[in-house]
């Protein structure tokens, strides 16, 4: 195998990636002949319809499967995403409970049964069949719209087995995941209340356990949730307008969205919840995981306080003074582009304009029929938008998530574990990242993630300039300064050499060897190995929605004459394209 071609370096995805010329899909009819075998892609439909749908499936789902492809196309954009909301959802607690030996089976919107909190002699056994679970939702669950978006929405309100006592509670982090899998297409607002009572975010972010005042004790109410809530999980540090651009003052400072008062109010008001059946007042590690937190009365700071210049007055109930705080925070101005933002990165692109920003945001603070936060408007917006279609003059464009990436493998060739359970190892150490393992409340890498590379050749300057400057298509020309926008990669901030090594060694693996964790379904394209020609474009539009460049099909092809034998020659080529800078991003 070519060296060359082996060897796939990071600066060729991201050189990709800013490339502001889309590449011409395929217009291959290669799609059909493969009618007459198990998966076939299209049939009685143009190739730009297949590329369409490839192209939705990579954004609203893990990744196409052969079978998934062939249903998308039959449908428009509008239906797939309707009948993806309607369909029940995947949850991952009952699952979870079961594989790691818990008794309890109850699910986030029916609370208050009993459960065994005991654990096995190896508790880390949750915590792998937590990780189980997702991978196999992921690989396998019909819903793939929500179990996207929950994925998403995880990497927005972070909790993370990284802190200590979880580690040893996967089921409670299958439970916290649960709700985002719930809200998925519910309200933000809704999602906020659950989210803040959570055991899981009360233990990652120390709001479980936490204290009022005690002026003799010389303490004060934990501010951790109090900050993060707003910061990640809201309003962010700065004022925005709709467009998600940053006002600025008259100096042209970016204005602060919350004081240090804002931080200490609010932290008063999340005084006094604690774990359901705790033996003692912020214990870690006894309590229940699978229900909301509690009120201990004793430990609730009932002052008056005030946020946002709105006074709380003094002896409302915790409750109470909980729920208007968080409608404080959830109709402040900013959540709507602060969240869509992010929403629109996880999904669609990395760099999503103003424009874009601006619609999704007015949908978010207005779903049509006077509803603030609707999610499940929000997401059908992002993914019906012009600039998620391909429709505009620059195309949104993202680097695929190293997990990702390496699960839209697996889903191509429908995947099916060689154990009784779907597992990969070392999730964080391969990939950089995985469902609930963040290494801190940031998530795995900064929305805002500009890399740096060292100048040494003219591509890799011309990158950086790309990167430090707005786009030279003269459209930034007197705009603004709060709406130049720089070229950011947040996903590369994890894709490091020695990260990117052991993916491609996996990759691999899993192709050209039988020591891989999961067997592939290669019947489909080796149906079509007779001709090189035929089964890279079936290659293309399974795995590239059809932008395969010339060059790199041409190189393939190439390569593949001194390859001898038709199933080597079918693995090597979806080696070579799996490992590829084309497949790095997504379409």
């Amino acid at each position: 195998m070519s060296k060359s071609l082996f060897v796939n370096g990071i600066s060729c995805a991201l050189l990709a990636y800013l490339n502001l010329t889309p590449a011409v899909a395929s217009n291959s009819t290669a799609v059909t002949i493969a009618n007459s075998y198990s998966a076939p892609l299209a049939m009685n439909v143009s190739p730009s319809v297949t590329n369409a749908a490839a192209k939705l499936l990579y954004q609203g789902s893990f990744g196409p499967t052969p079978e998934t492809l062939f249903s998308a196309q039959q449908v428009t954009r509008q239906q797939w995403v309707n009948t993806q909301m309607k369909l029940p959802p995947s949850w991952h607690y009952p699952l979870t409970a079961q594989y790691c030996g818990v008794s309890n089976t109850n699910i986030v919107n029916t609370p208050n049964k009993a459960v065994d909190n005991t654990k096995k002699d190896n508790p880390r056994a949750c915590l792998k069949a937590q990780e189980s679970v997702w991978l196999e939702h992921a690989l396998t669950a019909k819903d793939q719209l929500r179990q996207r978006v929950a994925f998403a929405l995880s990497q927005i309100l972070v909790v993370s087995s990284q802190e200590p006592p979880l580690a040893k509670y996967g089921d409670g982090l299958a439970w916290y995941y649960d709700l985002l899998v719930k809200h998925s297409f519910g309200n933000y607002r809704d999602l906020l209340q659950d989210v803040t009572l959570s055991p899981a975010m009360g233990i990652y972010l120390s709001m479980q356990g936490n204290r009022k005042a005690n002026l003799t004790k010389n303490t004060v109410p934990d501010e951790n949730y109090a900050r993060e809530v707003m910061q990640l999980f809201s309003i962010g540090l700065y004022q925005l307008d709709i467009s998600g651009q940053a006002i600025l003052d008259k100096q042209g400072n970016k204005i602060p969205s919350y004081q240090q008062g804002d931080v200490e109010n609010l932290a008063r008001v999340f005084t006094g919840w604690d774990l359901v059946a705790n033996k003692r007042f912020g214990n870690r590690r006894t309590g229940r995981y699978d229900t909301f937190m509690e009120l201990s009365p004793q430990q609730h700071d009932y002052n008056e306080k005030e946020l946002f210049g709105q006074s709380i007055k003094a002896g409302m109930k915790a409750d109470k003074e909980l729920s208007a705080s968080l409608d404080l925070l959830f109709n402040h101005p900013n959540v709507g582009p602060f969240i869509s933002r992010q929403l629109i990165q996880r999904l669609v692109s990395s760099n999503p304009s103003p424009e874009y920003i601006k619609r999704i945001a007015t949908i978010f603070n207005d779903n049509g029929e006077g509803v603030r936060g609707d999610l499940g408007a929000v997401v059908e917006a992002i993914l019906l938008d012009d600039d998620a279609q391909g429709a505009t003059a620059a195309p949104a464009l993202k680097l695929k998530e190293p997990l990702l990436n390496y699960i839209g493998f697996l889903r191509a060739f429908s995947a099916t574990p060689k154990s009784e359970h779907y597992h990969l190892r070392h999730l964080n150490g391969t990939f950089g990242q995985g469902p609930m393992r963040a290494e801190s409340v940031f998530n795995f890498y900064q929305p805002d993630f500009t890399p740096n590379f060292k100048a040494n050749d003219e591509p890799l300057e011309k990158f950086n300039y790309l990167v430090t400057n707005p786009v030279e298509s003269g459209s930034s020309a007197g705009v603004p300064a709060n709406q130049q926008m720089t070229t950011v990669a947040p996903e590369s901030q994890i894709m490091v050499d020695p990260l990117i090594i052991k993916q491609l060694s996996l990759i691999f693996k899993q192709t050209m060897s039988n020591k891989a964790s999961f067997n592939l379904d290669l019947s489909a394209p080796l149906a079509l190995a007779d001709n090189s020609v035929d089964m890279l474009d079936y290659l293309d539009q399974l795995l590239l929605a059809g932008k395969m460049t010339p060059a790199f099909k041409a190189q393939l092809q190439s390569h593949l004459l001194n390859v001898k034998g038709q199933k080597k020659q079918l693995k090597e080529a979806i080696y070579l394209i799996v490992s590829s800078a084309d497949y790095a991003v997504q379409p």
